[in-house]
């Protein structure tokens, strides 16, 4: 099969769906498909290809895919990455009402639409409001972010836990790549360090975390420091009185940033919106259980014993810190690795491959 991801923004290193669209690219190849990745495109290259997927929405560059892939009478399908939850609708919502009505009929024009969770499908279809294929395919986690958590030479399924060997209910945890230098789990029982991950924009919420910071509790930040963000949010822990427990880190990538996501007592995104949450993935693949709001699709941060999914609001985010500040290490290490496993077993970039085919078998 010839397909065509049209992504804008490709190149920009911190264009999430443009990595998530290349990733799932890079997959779609191995399966035996021919593949290309391109920021913009023509109805001559549209013709040129069994299906063109359009990702993310209601920019010029994303428009006119649209309108070439359907003037080629070449199967469209649309990756919205979130851009139709209630949250990120509000966001500039003046501008993209003025092309939701062309935005709404090459949606409905769409062989199929792909999302990440049930929650963006309901959003789909009531924003849509017409009948139309949407399939839920998921996510991938980048295999360079699956190291090998150091194990016992005789139990090479469980993952170490320092002076703590003989922890019940580890699940098995497949090989990985190694990457050098992972540090284990701390047992001891000092005062705990959260880590935050992401963008400094209002819809993240730092400012509702740096509020409900426990008391003697950590929090390191990973952010770029964009228009001044960094202090601004340092002014607010001052005025919070918490300033002298929280790192502003910068950019992390690569070993470095695993190393801290491994380091941290749990991982805490106090997101308003979120389609999918990479930082809580890349938490658990790591072994680091994660704290999450309901304005991310991690329900099953509960339902597999790895972390905490809370209301939106300051009040039910402290409770949780303030659960897991409470917890043993040796705890919140067992919820890691099942965190982990989970990940492992359910978040391959492969896996969504294969449901992406699933998904279009029938409309190419």
């Amino acid at each position: 099969m010839k397909i065509l991801h049209v992504v804008p923004g490709l190149g920009d290193p911190a264009n999430g769906i443009a990595a998530a669209a290349t990733r799932l690219a890079d997959e779609q190849r191995a399966l035996g498909d021919e593949v290309s990745v391109s920021a913009s495109c023509t109805a001559a290259d549209c013709r040129l290809s069994d299906v063109v997927f359009v990702h993310s929405m209601w920019t010029p560059p994303v428009l006119r895919a649209c309108h070439a892939a359907l003037r080629a009478c070449t199967p469209l399908v649309r990756v919205p990455h979130g851009c139709l939850n209630p949250a990120a609708l509000h966001h500039s919502a003046w501008k993209k009402a003025l092309v939701s009505p062309l935005e709404r009929h090459y949606m409905r024009r769409a062989a199929c639409i792909l999302v990440t969770t049930e929650t963006e499908k309901a959003a789909v279809e009531r924003w849509i409001r017409s009948a139309q294929r949407v399939e839920v395919v998921g996510m991938g986690i980048d295999d360079l972010l699956m190291p090998d958590i150091p194990v016992i030479p005789d139990h090479p399924d469980i993952p170490v836990i320092p002076d703590h060997p003989d922890i019940p209910d580890i699940p098995d945890i497949p090989d990985f790549p190694d990457i050098p230098d992972l540090p284990p789990k701390r047992m001891d029982d000092g005062p705990k360090t959260f880590l935050f991950v992401g963008r400094l924009h209002p819809l993240k919420g730092l400012d509702m975390l740096l509020a409900a910071l426990p008391t003697g509790a950590f929090l390191r930040v990973i952010a770029p420091d964009v228009d001044g963000a960094w202090a601004r949010y340092e002014r607010l822990a001052r005025r919070l009185g918490v300033a002298d427990r929280v790192t502003f880190l910068g950019v992390k990538t690569g070993a470095e940033k695993i190393r801290e996501l491994r380091a941290a007592d749990a991982l805490v995104l106090p997101t308003h919106s979120e389609n999918f949450g990479f930082a809580v993935a890349e938490a658990l693949v790591v072994g680091t259980p994660a704290i999450t709001t309901k304005g991310a699709p991690w329900e099953g941060l509960e339902a597999h014993g790895c972390g905490w999914w809370t209301d939106v609001n300051a009040a039910s985010l402290r409770a949780a810190l303030a659960d897991c500040a409470s917890r043993a290490r040796v705890e919140l290490a067992e919820m890691g690795a099942r965190g982990r496993a989970w990940m492992l077993s359910d978040f391959t970039w492969r896996a969504c491959a294969e449901r992406v085919h699933h998904a279009i078998k029938g409309v190419v």
